[in-house]
């Protein structure tokens, strides 16, 4: 999923006078005797796209989803490891046939209900399936993950069990049916019955099931707008749900008093019982956010940039409050090459770019020496799977312009800027670099490479975009050079999401990578179950992905989240966003007056 951000304007004044806050009542400022309200208020740079249980899966609305979703399995924060959620235990796989398929075998916790009291069943399940497959729903970034899933069965003898039947093994096979999407009520989601008398095996074949009329006018309903943002028609089965939205300032959720998931506290942190309220506060610069923070007018901030990061320590007010959070973070970030773009489309080219990245002296000046160079996809805490034969590619200006001048890019008429004859025009080394609006680190990056691009005849223009115009542009492919960054799960990397090409056109392929061989070589990662014979595709997947750069691979980083100490319980780790809000408990001794 993406990580980048928008902004959006409000004022500190304003900010202040919103009231919602994390404390109040006695004391000065200096004062540990303080009255805090029983709530959560965590920082946003923006909104997220919306909350729609399968079209939108932005960082942002990932993470406020979890509190109001859940799914088979989930994640745990700290040991990395898939536990059971809405499954009672772990499930079981076998293989079928001669390697060529599995069935998955889950059984549903007792007595958990939707809102309405309403049980939760594993036809419940079965639809989410068959929503997440429908091929008119607005979900093709996920659709790709679920296509070897073919058929569900039901239990005779257990009312909660049942199996899944797929069509090909899978190596995530638990991870992406147990934690990849989210299980939600058919009696709320379809009210009007088009699938109830459907069954997943219906969507096996997607062409078939684009034309069947019932799944047509489901996924007209289901795709609208009201499942994303309002209130009365986001229902899920989790411990929250969606109290108010206010665009552009601040999404509110309070924890149900009679959550049905309450009779298993204890037994996992997702069950874990924590504040009354939640608040995503939405402020997108983010001197403004921890000047608020210093008033405690906020209890998290993620991300925070570097320069401001080193600083926080300086802050009597900071060093009192709150404490720094800093578990390993599993993203990347990257500059994005289009290689269907013609001045893009040799290699060599894109390698002469990334020998133009001073990417030492940009951690070391912008970004304070707090981030980690990486190859390529595979996150280095990957350890078995992160191909160390490869290194990063280094600032060579004459490696870059040898290069170049081998794809004829040449300084023909003195103007200092290299042309080519591209089909039969020529045409000047010139690219637009874009980034989300309101990100100044991503901003002095792209005004760096300008800098060393110009000096080996390209001219940049760095120039932002309002986030939802420039993941719209990203999705149309009008964008050729742009900064982007992803965050992923724990987890062995799938790469058919961004790199396949079917994901070119309703994926995540923005940058057009890809042919028959690495669509081949795709393939046989996802269904190689043997890890040692995996790990041999991924070092070939990831030489390819070194030698065609279709991203100029840049960082990865620790977390620098700043959480309020009046908080326990934060179950800090690597998942996003290094913390668990759902469970953070209360500090009485803190918040009275203690140490």
């Amino acid at each position: 999923m993406n990580y980048s951000l928008k902004a959006f304007t409000i004022s500190f004044l304003a900010f202040l006078a919103l009231g919602i806050t994390s404390c109040g009542g006695s004391g000065d400022s200096g004062s540990r005797k303080k009255t805090y309200q029983d709530q959560l208020v965590i920082h946003n740079l923006s909104d997220p796209e919306g909350l729609h249980p399968t079209n939108v899966s932005d960082a942002n609305a990932t993470e406020i989803k979890r509190y109001m979703f859940q799914k088979l399995l989930t994640i745990n924060f700290v040991t990395l490891e898939l536990e059971p959620w809405l499954a009672k235990k772990m499930p079981t796989m076998e293989v079928t046939g001669n390697n060529e398929g599995m069935l998955i075998h889950y059984e549903l916790k007792d007595g958990l209900t939707w809102d309405d009291g309403k049980p939760i069943t594993p036809r419940d399940v079965e639809f989410s399936l068959m929503a997440l497959k429908d091929p008119k729903v607005d979900d093709a970034h996920l659709r790709p993950y679920f296509d070897f899933i073919s058929d569900f069965k039901y239990d005779p003898e257990n009312p909660n069990a049942f199996t899944l039947v797929c069509n090909k093994t899978y190596m995530l096979w638990d991870h992406v049916t147990g934690n990849d999407f989210w299980i939600i009520p058919e009696h709320l989601y379809d009210p009007n019955g088009y699938l109830k008398n459907m069954k997943l095996a219906d969507f096996a074949d997607e062409k078939k099931a684009g034309k069947n009329d019932n799944a047509i006018k489901f996924a007209d309903d289901y795709n609208n707008v009201k499942y994303s943002r309002e209130k009365d028609f986001v229902n899920g089965s989790g411990p929250y749900k969606l109290a108010d939205w206010q665009t552009d300032q601040r999404i509110i959720l309070e924890r149900k008093d009679n959550w049905s998931g309450d009779k298993y506290n204890g037994t996992s942190m997702m069950f874990d019982k924590g504040p009354k309220r939640i608040v995503w506060e939405t402020v997108n610069d983010f001197s403004t956010a921890i000047t608020a923070l210093k008033a405690e007018k906020l209890d998290v901030i993620t991300s925070v940039p570097p320069a401001d990061w080193v600083k926080l320590p300086e802050s009597d007010k900071f060093k009192e409050n709150y404490r720094e959070s800093t578990p390993p973070f599993t993203t990347y970030s990257y500059i994005g090459l289009h290689k269907r773009n013609p001045i893009l489309a040799d290699k060599r080219t894109r390698q002469a770019l990334a020998h133009l990245i001073d990417a030492d002296n940009i951690n070391k000046n912008l970004l304070y020496g707090l981030q980690t160079r990486i190859i390529g996809p595979i996150h280095p805490s990957d350890k078995m799977n992160y191909n160390t034969n490869i290194k990063p590619y280094d600032y060579n200006p004459e490696k870059a312009k040898q290069l170049l001048a081998e794809v004829g890019w040449k300084d023909t008429d003195g103007d200092g800027i290299l042309d080519k004859v591209i089909n039969g025009k020529k045409t000047p080394f010139k690219l637009a670099f874009k980034y989300n609006q309101g990100n100044d680190i991503r901003k002095n990056v792209g005004l760096a490479f300008k800098e060393s691009a110009r000096q080996a005849g390209i001219e940049l223009e760095v120039s932002p975009e309002e986030w939802s115009v420039y993941l719209e542009k990203l999705k149309k492919h009008e964008i050729d050079m742009f900064y982007g960054a992803w965050v992923m799960d724990p987890r062995p990397d799938d790469p058919i999401q961004l790199f396949s090409t079917a994901a070119y056109n309703g994926g995540s392929n923005y940058v057009g990578f890809g042919d028959a061989e690495t669509d081949k070589l795709i393939d046989q990662i996802r269904t190689e179950l043997d890890p040692e014979k995996r790990k041999a595709l991924y070092y070939r997947y990831q030489e390819i992905m070194h030698d065609e750069v279709p991203y100029i691979f840049l960082f990865t980083s620790n977390r620098r989240n700043a959480i309020h100490k009046r908080f326990t319980n934060l179950h800090e780790g690597a998942r996003d966003p290094g913390y668990w809000g759902g469970g953070f408990q209360i500090d009485k001794g803190f918040a009275s007056g203690g140490a």
